[in-house]
């Protein structure tokens, strides 16, 4: 009896799971295939770029953000002390674009434990554009990426926008476990949850307007959470503000590292999930149908029923997957580890489960504690 509860149980997962991602299929497929919006609302734009060490790929990153189509911006680039590396990366940007309106903020002032918050606010002071445009140093975009995000500011009941964002793997196998997090797990979540209703902002990018940033007190009340973009999305619709998300898809360039590292990064960013939305957390690990798929045929001693339902789910996983990847993020670097995706389902599993113990992480060579809706204490 506890045995066909069981496998009842399982195979209702495995059912779950393969609805779930035909559903996020459909939702990207709904949001990308969208006509961009209009690019006639054109405010002054300061763009925050918050650095810390250089970074695989940091000069063109960096480049692309000067070379947008737009009338009128300001790029800032800022770190927290002035011996950091990426440095003379910024002052030889600033020699080559000297018509460029570009500042370079060091400073080491802390206002709570969050340091990219910190570095965040000390570029503030030297902004003096209605519209800040807030990415990580990861990104790249291409030249219409200020006139796609901003203009979702149009409607003025709109406080800000944000947008998805897909990884390049150049570097191969090691990197691979977290590209396919991101592309073919993260940013199908993201759309459903928007289909859904729900959006959240995210580091790609975040775009506000100044006067909502001062209505919600700026930077300094998000300096002791580590997600302090999932924070101001919150607390902009907090205001009763709309945050718009826009179709527009930045380029988050994968950085080389081992193996372990990568579990780790993902370890983090899982555990930070879950102390900022533990109930959607929870229930997401039921639309990960590989490892319960596979228990299944164990359990069930290879059934037939078992062996259809496991092929069943894993062609439903291939071929969203791809089509997501593929067809509408256009990434085609790690087509040549999809066979293994069956494992790095496993190991994305793993992670996810391993998440929901760890109180602990480790950024950017600090150690935080974490807390309840996501604020931290450094060790």
């Amino acid at each position: 009896m506890i045995i066909s509860i069981i496998k009842l149980l399982l195979a209702s997962v495995v059912l779950i799971s393969m609805l779930y991602y035909f559903f996020s299929l459909f939702c990207t497929m709904r949001f990308l295939r969208q006509k961009p919006s209009g690019g006639n609302y054109l405010p002054p734009v300061t763009v925050l770029k918050p650095l810390n060490g250089l970074e695989d790929g940091i000069y063109e990153n960096l480049l692309s953000h000067l070379k947008q189509d737009y009338p009128s911006y300001q790029v800032i680039f800022g770190v927290n002390h002035d011996n950091d590396p990426v440095a003379p990366v910024v002052e030889r940007l600033i020699k080559e674009f000297p018509e460029k309106d570009i500042k370079f903020v060091v400073s080491g002032e802390a206002i709570g434990p969050n340091l990219k918050v910190c570095n965040l606010n000390n570029m503030y002071a030297k902004a003096r554009n209605e519209v800040i445009v807030i990415n990580d140093s990861d990104t790249k975009v291409g030249p219409n990426y200020l006139r796609r995000i901003v203009s979702e500011l149009k409607d003025p009941g709109v406080g800000g926008a944000t947008c998805v964002y897909k990884v390049r793997n150049p570097f191969g196998l090691a990197s691979a476990v977290e590209t396919f997090f991101v592309n073919c797990d993260f940013l199908p979540s993201a759309l459903v949850a928007h289909t859904l209703g729900m959006n959240f902002a995210f580091g790609a990018t975040v775009a506000i307007k100044r006067k909502v940033l001062e209505e919600i007190d700026g930077f300094s009340p998000l300096a002791d959470y580590i997600a302090e973009d999932y924070q101001m999305g919150q607390r902009m619709i907090n205001a009763g503000y709309k945050l718009n998300i826009s179709n527009y898809v930045v380029l988050t360039e994968m950085q080389k590292c081992r193996f372990w590292d990568q579990i780790l990064h993902l370890l983090r960013w899982v555990s930070t999930i879950r102390v900022c939305r533990p109930k959607g957390y929870f229930l997401r690990t039921f639309t990960m149908g590989t490892p319960f798929s596979i228990v299944l045929l164990i359990v069930s001693s290879f059934s037939g029923f078992s062996v259809v339902l496991f092929f069943s789910h894993l062609f439903a996983r291939y071929f969203t997957a791809l089509v997501i990847n593929v067809k509408y993020l256009e990434e085609k670097s790690s087509l040549g580890h999809f066979v293994l995706l069956p494992l790095f389902d496993l190991v994305i599993f793993t992670v996810w489960c391993w998440g929901l113990f760890v109180n602990e992480v480790t950024w950017r060579g600090n150690t935080f504690d974490l807390h309840e809706g996501g604020c931290v204490t450094r060790k």
